[in-house]
């Protein structure tokens, strides 16, 4: 029972420390890249993952649990650890080296938003967030395949 909650905080974090947004970028027939528009709700996905980073790089479970995270990943949590979100997160998830980035896709769709992230040993885990309240927070990571 330990393992699947193990895993579940392994894949959250990597949406810790978030070295900023990756992928390349397109670019036009003349060779320049072309700008492309980040909308409102993609900035705010975009504020979660860097509120995140910043709460793992001072060791704030509390923060991560009360404010970035919805009561259902919690409850998640705290079922398969057996101990608050706070200890579990602060024990498991705080990782101030690691890198990863966020794909430029970033997709939304009325109160929920999903973005992919790479870490940097090449994992790569997909995020579903959940606007409440005006705020994103994440509600599941998902492990995703490469190849």
């Amino acid at each position: 029972m330990q393992r699947p909650c193990a895993l579940l905080i392994l894949a959250v974090i990597t949406a810790v420390a978030i070295a900023g947004c990756g992928g390349s970028d397109k670019r036009s027939s003349t060779g320049q890249a072309r700008q492309q528009t980040v909308s409102g709700h993609q900035r705010g996905i975009l504020g979660t993952i860097d509120a995140m980073q910043t709460a793992s790089r001072t060791g704030d479970g509390r923060t991560i649990c009360a404010n970035l995270f919805t009561a259902h990943l919690v409850r998640s949590i705290e079922k398969s650890a057996q101990r608050s979100c706070a200890v579990e997160v602060r024990q498991k998830l705080f990782s101030p080296n690691a890198e990863i980035s966020v794909d430029r896709q970033i997709s939304v769709v009325g109160n929920q938003g999903t973005a992919i992230i790479r870490e940097q040993n090449g994992n790569v885990s997909k995020l579903s967030l959940l606007q409440e309240s005006g705020r994103w927070r994440i509600d599941r990571v998902t492990p995703q395949t490469t190849g």
